[in-house]
């Protein structure tokens, strides 16, 4: 999945484009950067399958036949060319959609890729921060990489910023990460401005940290951190186990319970009810008043209607019994 996207607001209103066709613009600008070019006889095109548009944009679509529709849609709307193979669709950029990312002079934010003879070059187009056509970039050398949120699972074309194994199978990844949620879920830089522990190696780093950027996510401040919030998230870790007491903290934020919310959060309730949120996370689930009653009304109903039906074999048991 990739876990970020930058929309440019005034070109999609500009184009006529809707929020799911300026989702997967957005998506479709970047191929460039890390998809397979494949030459045809028109030129230049970039490997794109219906597949990967629905594992990458799962907010977009979950159908494939939605996702080449919505393909073909940006195609009408002169943005994309499209072509296909035998098994991969195919697409590429047209002039009008590269004005996407220009900046007021005219120049482009970001470099962009020019297809030469099969052979994919990096153009950059300002003064500020030139660069040699061709050359290879540093791991880890851009601020912004272009395909910095797509994991490009199904990619055979390896990126200069894209992280290699290291023997594991787990890819390797350098500067301050965490994990948000499931340990498919997004990888992030941490703000400098977030309070608590900077120390990676801390005990409490990745519980804090989870749980701090959900709470920003959440209520757009960060949460306090002190000695007491200190001590009750070292609480945490003995109890749910340094392995997965990050993975719950940040499930925790997504808890509409009216009683935790009304606490905003509070990670006294957190401490207080940590093995219950453990396996609500453990089977994505939120557990609140509303379906705490649900679940009580539907087992009364059930104990009910077995009472019934138990009422009822006996008497039909003492008329047979009668004839006997």
């Amino acid at each position: 999945m990739q876990y970020t996207i930058t929309i440019n607001q005034p070109k999609a209103l500009e184009w006529g484009l809707n929020a799911q066709q300026t989702l997967l613009f957005a998506f479709v600008y970047e191929c460039p950067s890390w998809a397979n070019p494949i030459k045809t006889d028109t030129g230049i095109y970039f490997a794109l399958s219906k597949a990967k548009i629905v594992d990458e944009l799962p907010l977009l679509t979950d159908k494939p036949d939605t996702a080449y529709r919505l393909l073909k849609a940006l195609r009408d709307a002169g943005l994309i060319d499209l072509s296909s193979t035998s098994s991969i669709t195919l697409v590429r950029l047209t002039e009008k959609a590269k004005e996407w990312n220009r900046k007021i002079d005219g120049s482009e934010k970001y470099p962009t890729s020019d297809a030469i003879d099969g052979r994919i070059k990096i153009r950059s187009t300002t003064d500020k921060n030139p660069s040699k056509v061709g050359n290879k970039s540093e791991s880890g050398s851009d601020k912004f990489p272009i395909n910095q949120g797509t994991n490009n699972q199904d990619i055979s074309q390896v990126t200069s910023n894209q992280a290699l194994p290291d023997g594991s199978g787990k890819p390797n990844r350098s500067g301050l990460k965490l994990v948000i949620d499931h340990s498919e879920a997004p990888r992030v830089e941490i703000p400098a401005d977030m309070p608590g522990p900077k120390d990676q190696t801390c005990k409490t780093f990745k519980a804090w940290a989870n749980y701090a950027m959900a709470y920003r996510k959440r209520y757009s401040v960060w949460p306090v951190w002190n000695a007491k919030v200190g001590g009750q998230l070292g609480q945490l870790v003995d109890r749910l186990g340094a392995d997965v007491a990050h993975h719950v903290a940040a499930h925790y934020l997504k808890n509409s319970d009216a009683g935790v919310v009304r606490k905003c959060h509070s990670l006294n309730e957190l401490l207080a009810n940590a093995e219950s949120y453990h396996t609500q996370w453990v089977t994505n689930r939120q557990m609140n008043a509303t379906t705490a009653n649900q679940i009580e009304r539907k087992q009364a109903n059930l104990t009910a209607g077995q009472d019934a039906a138990r009422r009822i074999m006996s008497r039909e048991g003492r008329k047979t019994n009668e004839f006997l």
